[in-house]
């Protein structure tokens, strides 16, 4: 698996945005933190869907060992990880992609994000968003924090069956630390601010009404403003609302896919594609 290089926005889950935010803060222009450094605040990110992993030995003795296993990981699993190693609690059908992003985060010391995609019995794709986040020192990384998130929170342990049967992998990308430390090249600012004076300029307050749809529920919404890049959507109840669902727009005919970047108490603001 080719694991290229890619921006931090790549990452569509608004909680694991904010996960690998905080860990490059934290590793404050270093390769990567300690993993002694890790303190999550509540609300940072659900710790019923992370996973500690220690890394022994090196090369092709290398080793992932589990350190801690999150609630929703053990219930998609059905098994308890503590003390395993990757290879003995990874069903075999899926052990090679995930060993191999393993691999790339222990030896690059990059973030390492990925989604693998199946379809589950009612014929409605189901995405696992996979990010791994390596903590060690003197160059070496010693520990990974890993956040595993679907897209679909019915019966995590019969998902895991369809993705034994059927997995693609639709993004395999690796990111360099350092996306949260400002920028020395002023060149660089100016058409930063360029780019986001021109989205300003863009974006068209509206007040149109919409439907959201994720997991064959609907929801109905206003859309506030619009751009051809994302929108400012009102919604009655934002905290049901997913990090990923299609809006269908009034007068449009399609649907567009979309991918929350923020969230306030009756608003989300979201990135379409």
């Amino acid at each position: 698996m080719a694991f290229k290089v890619v921006p931090y926005w790549t990452i569509k889950s608004a909680t694991q945005l904010a996960l690998a935010t905080y860990w490059d803060k934290l590793a404050a222009g270093r390769r990567f933190p300690t993993f002694a450094e890790l303190k999550l605040e509540p609300g940072l990110h659900d710790p019923r869907q992370l996973v500690v992993w220690n890394i022994e030995g090196e090369g092709r003795l290398r080793k992932f060992r589990a350190l801690y296993q999150g609630e929703n990981v053990l219930e998609a699993f059905n098994s308890a990880w503590a003390g395993k190693t990757m290879e003995q609690v990874v069903p075999m059908s899926l052990r090679k992609v995930t060993l191999e992003g393993a691999k790339e985060c222990a030896t690059t010391g990059c973030i390492v994000y990925s989604i693998f995609s199946t379809i589950d019995s009612c014929d409605t794709r189901v995405d696992c968003h996979r990010l791994l986040l390596p903590f060690g020192q003197d160059g070496k990384v010693q520990q990974m924090l890993a956040s595993l998130q679907l897209t679909t929170t019915q019966g995590r342990g019969r998902v895991l069956n369809h993705f034994e049967m059927q997995t693609d992998v639709l993004l395999s990308g690796a990111i360099k630390p350092g996306f949260t430390q400002p920028k020395a090249d002023p060149a660089k600012d100016v058409v930063a601010k360029v780019k986001s004076d021109k989205r300003r300029a863009t974006r068209r307050n509206v007040k149109r009404a919409a439907k959201i749809s994720f997991a064959r529920r609907h929801v109905t919404c206003t859309v506030r403003n619009i751009s051809a890049t994302g929108a400012s959507i009102e919604a009655a109840n934002v905290a049901a609302i997913p990090d990923n669902f299609q809006l269908l727009v009034e007068m449009e005919s399609t649907a567009r896919r979309c991918a929350v970047v923020w969230r306030k108490p009756t608003q989300i603001g979201v990135r379409f594609g």
